[in-house]
């Protein structure tokens, strides 16, 4: 439904002059690289479905060793699209009871980075996709705007692009993702040389698209949100953020409908999904059950590189998974139980100062009616570094290590307050002391992270010494390779050149040391 509205109110002479016919009739025989495919039957190819705990989606034929991307089910979970940076987007459905081999898409992104990002609309039939495609024959402009395609039951309805203002020229709008009412959220970054973005929402009205608008605080940070989907019925937003207190580098958080319209403070959705990095490109069934995401955490897989990826050069490919949402629907019940003890105790920090803040905290632990989540304690301790006040970082820190003696992120949060406060050395072994009991918390991206904050203040040499101290302690071809970075960028040649034949040594056909060795050679 929601398509035909959008054809409705699209459909133009660009579309038609780009479009040779009303659809795209792909009942051919696909590629024999997905030959796996018709020995399988039933809903999602015939997989047992998950639990609460994250499970593998399909080894070795849609998780594969290549750099996965989007996953989409849609027609009752009877056609699957999904995406792998060597085999581009691909879709597969059930016919006569077996499953075809995987099909190139007619629509997908030729144009850019040849990513394309993709979920499904509420009916189940509609992919709402990102593409730098052009929206009309004068565009000149390479900035992705969001498409929808339909399924027809064999094929696909020719691509069209969502109007303006949903689209714009400013900016590139990411990863679009459409509720019951037909408003679309999407990302998009304020300035296109930067990396952070928020999540923006565009509402459908009377038939019409209103211009985006940034949702506010606190489902936007200071930090970046990325990759927004809103639940088919539109009670709760799942969104990626690098903010503090998660569990990697970028971790999975739920935000719920409020009664007032608005969104309440978010929900990290805990370590089982975030507990490595890039728990990202989520999607959920259109009958609300199952969740999808990416996650780079260890498989079976073979893991092989990615020439289309820097991060599967560096740390490793990723793999789809899949989970029930139940994990969802348990963390509604207590937001809609209790009140958030964190929205208060910002208020109080905001209003008041840090002393009545703590008081606060204090009070609220032990009283029933509010629910207290650490990560949301951290994202506001975060904060307090990203505003400068980062001797209230440290002294909230020390209060929630009174109440949560035990808890490896408050030191890991405390550990980055003290280097960032010019206290390298105590914060430095703070942070061994971490690493030593619980190995886990100590890959590279941290301290790329840590060491990209210090570079941001202007403490290149405070983040020299992190990024030597990281190398000692992990010694993996990653940090030596972020270390020499770091002296490239201090205008240590000597240095970068050692730490870069030492990443070389530890993984000899690491691309980005061998660019980057080849350039420095060059000087």
């Amino acid at each position: 439904m929601i398509y035909r509205l959008l054809a409705v109110s699209v459909l133009t002479s660009f579309v038609v002059a780009m479009s040779s016919c009303g659809a795209t009739d792909t009942t051919e025989e696909g590629d024999r690289e997905g030959a796996g495919f018709e020995a399988l039957s039933g809903p999602y190819l015939g997989q047992e479905p998950p639990g609460s705990e994250p499970k593998l989606f399909l080894p070795g034929l849609v998780s594969t060793d290549d750099l996965e991307g989007c996953v989409a089910f849609l027609d009752e979970a009877k056609v699957l699209v999904f995406f792998s940076s060597q085999r581009g987007t691909l879709y597969t459905y059930e016919k006569d009871g077996k499953w075809t081999s995987p099909q190139k898409a007619p629509f997908q992104n030729t144009y850019g980075s040849g990513f394309t990002d993709f979920t499904v609309g509420p009916d189940g039939r509609t992919l709402f996709f990102q593409s730098s495609r052009p929206t009309a024959p004068d565009d000149t402009e390479r900035d992705a705007n969001i498409w929808a395609v339909e399924w027809t039951g064999s094929g696909w309805t020719d691509p069209i692009p969502l109007p303006p203002p949903a689209n714009t020229d400013t900016n590139s709008e990411l990863y679009p993702s459409v509720s019951q009412d037909g408003s679309v959220y999407y990302f998009a970054r304020s300035q296109p040389e930067s990396s952070a973005g928020d999540i923006y929402r565009s509402r459908f009205v009377n038939g019409s698209y209103l211009a985006g608008e940034t949702l506010e605080f606190p489902v936007n940070s200071d930090y970046y949100e990325v990759d927004a989907i809103v639940a088919p019925d539109g009670s709760y937003l799942l969104f990626g953020s690098g903010r503090p207190g998660g569990f990697g580098l970028n971790d999975l958080y739920v935000s719920f409908r409020r009664s007032d319209g608005g969104w309440s403070h978010p929900h990290n959705v805990g370590k089982e999904i975030n507990e490595l990095i890039f728990a990202i490109r989520m999607s959920v069934t259109p009958d609300g059950k199952y969740f999808f995401f990416l996650s780079q955490r260890p498989t079976s897989l073979s893991k092989g590189e990615s020439v289309h990826s820097p991060l599967a050069d560096r740390w490793g490919d990723s793999d789809v998974y899949w989970i029930d949402t139940g994990f969802v629907h348990e963390l509604e019940r207590k937001f809609r139980s209790k009140q958030c003890a964190a929205e208060i105790i910002r208020e109080q920090y905001d209003e008041n100062g840090l002393e009545q803040a703590v008081k606060k905290m204090k009070e609220l632990v032990s009283d029933d009616a509010y629910y207290l989540e650490l990560s949301e304690l951290l994202i506001l301790s975060g904060s307090m570094i990203e505003s400068g006040e980062l001797v209230d970082a440290e002294r909230f820190y020390e209060a929630l290590l009174t109440t949560f003696p035990d808890e490896l992120r408050i030191k890991h949060g405390y550990a980055v307050a003290h280097i960032l406060n010019a206290s390298t050395r105590r914060g430095l072994e703070l942070l061994k002391e971490v690493w030593t009991r619980n190995p886990s918390t100590k890959p590279t991206h941290s301290l790329g992270i840590l060491t990209l904050q210090l570079a941001a203040k202007s403490k290149d040499e405070g983040a020299l010494e992190v990024l030597e101290f990281g190398a000692r302690e992990i010694g993996t071809f990653g940090a030596f390779f972020e270390l020499c970075e770091a002296h490239a960028r201090l205008g240590n040649q000597e240095q970068a050149v050692q730490s870069c034949k030492k990443s070389l040594e530890l993984k000899p056909d690491f691309a980005g040391a061998l660019d980057l060795l080849e350039k420095l050679e060059r000087q």
